[in-house]
């Protein structure tokens, strides 16, 4: 296409505005004529002449001082004429930005297991018009483009932005309409101001949360050998996360958190993030080994299996004490998500007057979602849409999903018809942040990232957390029926622990030894609850009033075949 006529430069320029703010949303001739360097639309656009010739040298020439003597003044330092090529550079530029930020999700490494991501041509800059070579990526001053990352030219702060978007940590903002939001969060992340690198004692502290993860898991396993446990292994790291945002929750003054979730990680989850005691959990398993361990209990047994418990307890946080409720929740997986928010809803409002104030900041409503149900169940949806109004609305839900890439037995290919677990949410203007769980400090950062844009836009937001299941579906299941070939690559792969604790004995933040006592000390401590819990088993049977362990004399029954005598 060549360049326009007069009559039609006003809507020219209206294209050419589109595409500054969204590459895509043009037509394919038009975005070649904008990114040629031909153009007298994009040579004639307003400030732009002045911006490139301002940021040449990443400012404005300054002025020059009084000449001092008859010595003659230095001359002002030479800038670059604005060239057709530059111009087409700053537009390829500008498409590569926003290309990062539209697409960038395509090419992060966001799997454990290591499968390659797909990309997108859009994010290679030799294949735009005109190439972005090295040589011109350094004259394309960095000032102009809108970024927040550092660096002076496109070549300095190219690494970077790659980096942002393409690591182990994805985002998805670029679908939601406010632009305040967008902008906000574009901001947030390119400035790194939420991932800022843990210091040597908070590395040991998540060390020892991970270990006390792995211990708990591998101790049931081998102590209940076949009995379900819905192990967590594979996303490990969703409890230390989990206790971050509790901590959040309280530093932003919340007196609440209010959980939901499955059965995938649960047990672990009542143990370490709401504190129920190791003997409470046992006491569960070893009671379909034999009836006296629950019947020594208060209640005469729970009534359900031990996965579908709920709990409340109180964390002690650096801004107070805060109560952590996980409500009770039955094989429908997704059924409790309209619970919680019930549950926020009215600890966030002031029934102590008529008027029943609303104040979102007193309770943190977070939801765990498997990666087959948050797309497959319509509740998950019908939640959502309650986001929003004004008389359901608390102020911003945590979303996580325990994304495991697979569904009971089912691949995510044949289970759903969108790329990720999470698009559901995009149709509600949810931010959406995917992040690796193999990487725990990543992991820790996108709470942060999003625990701020709540307190910001008393919005939800969905944290996509993307690890795998070390077992079947339950410790019943053998996984290598339905999927022998993950299955062979989960058992040659190391634990996020044993990661993490290689690491940090390389930084030199603890000693092997280190690694290895922090692990051994949860299974001591399991050890000794289990064997105190055992002792307790020859207790007397529970008083009157309570559930009876027998009503009386066993029941005896035959049949008798016709004409037999007795």
């Amino acid at each position: 296409m060549t360049d326009v006529d007069g009559l039609n430069a006003g809507y020219a320029r209206d294209l050419f505005e589109e595409y500054l703010e969204n590459p895509e949303a043009v037509p394919s001739e038009w975005r070649l004529l904008f990114e040629s360097g031909d153009s007298e639309i994009v040579a004639t656009h307003p400030g732009l002449a002045r911006l490139l010739e301002a940021a040449a040298n990443g400012h404005p020439a300054p002025a020059p001082a009084p000449a001092a003597g008859p010595a003659a003044t230095a001359p002002p330092p030479q800038v670059e004429p604005v060239s057709d090529e530059l111009l087409g550079a700053v537009a390829a530029a500008m498409a590569l930005v926003k290309a990062h930020r539209m697409h960038g999700h395509l090419a992060a490494h966001l799997d454990p297991l290591g499968s390659e991501p797909p990309g997108d041509p859009a994010l290679e800059p030799e294949r735009l018009i005109p190439k972005l070579t090295p040589e011109l990526q350094a004259r394309v001053p960095a000032a102009v483009l809108r970024m927040y990352v550092a660096g002076d030219t496109l070549a300095d702060a190219l690494p970077r932005l790659s980096a942002t978007y393409t690591g182990t940590i994805a985002y998805e903002i670029e679908h939601i309409a406010d632009h305040e939001k967008r902008v906000w969060l574009r901001q947030a992340i390119e400035s790194g101001k939420y991932r800022t690198p843990l210091s040597a004692e908070k590395k040991k502290e998540l060390l020892a949360r991970l270990s006390r993860v792995e211990a708990f898991e591998q101790y049931l396993r081998r102590a209940f050998l076949g009995q379900k446990q819905f192990s967590i292994e594979g996303l490990d790291v969703m409890v230390p996360m989990l206790d971050e945002a509790i901590e959040l929750a309280a530093e932003n003054g919340a007196h609440e958190v209010v959980m939901g979730m499955a059965h995938r990680g649960r047990l672990n989850v009542l143990a370490h993030t709401l504190g129920l005691g190791y003997d409470s959990i046992l006491r569960e398993f070893e009671g379909e080994r034999t009836i006296e361990a629950v019947v020594a209990t208060d209640e005469g047994g729970t009534g359900d299996v031990k996965y579908h418990l709920g709990a409340a307890g109180t964390r002690s946080t650096p801004a107070g004490d805060i109560t952590v409720t996980l409500a009770a929740n039955p094989s429908h997986l997704e059924a409790v998500d309209p619970v919680v928010e019930g549950r926020a809803r009215a600890e966030q409002t002031d029934r102590s007057t008529r008027y029943g104030l609303h104040d979102p900041n007193v309770a943190l409503p977070m939801l765990i979602h498997g990666d087959a149900s948050f797309p497959g169940q319509g509740g998950v949806a019908e939640t959502l849409n309650l986001s929003a109004l004004e008389g359901y609305s608390t102020g911003g839900t945590l979303h996580l999903i325990a994304n495991n890439q697979v569904g009971f037995t089912t691949d995510p290919s044949e289970g759903r018809s969108t790329r990720y677990s999470s698009d559901l949410a995009k149709g509600f203007d949810v931010p959406i942040i995917h992040v690796n769980a193999d990487d725990p400090e990543a992991a820790m950062s996108v709470v942060s990232l999003a625990l701020a844009f709540r307190r910001r836009f008393e919005s939800d937001v969905v944290i996509d957390l993307v690890g795998y299941r070390r077992h079947g579906h339950n410790e019943q299941d053998e996984a290598a029926y339905t999927q022998p070939l993950m299955t062979a690559q989960i058992a040659e792969h190391p634990t996020v622990r044993d990661q993490f604790a290689k690491l940090l004995v390389a930084e030199g933040v603890v000693t092997e030894d280190e690694g290895d006592d922090l692990f051994a000390q949860v299974t001591s401590e399991l050890k000794q609850a289990h064997e105190a819990l055992k002792a307790t088993f020859g207790a007397p049977l529970p008083a009157e009033g309570k559930i009876p362990f027998s009503s009386g004399d066993g029941v005896v029954t035959a049949v008798w075949p016709i004409g037999c005598g007795s």
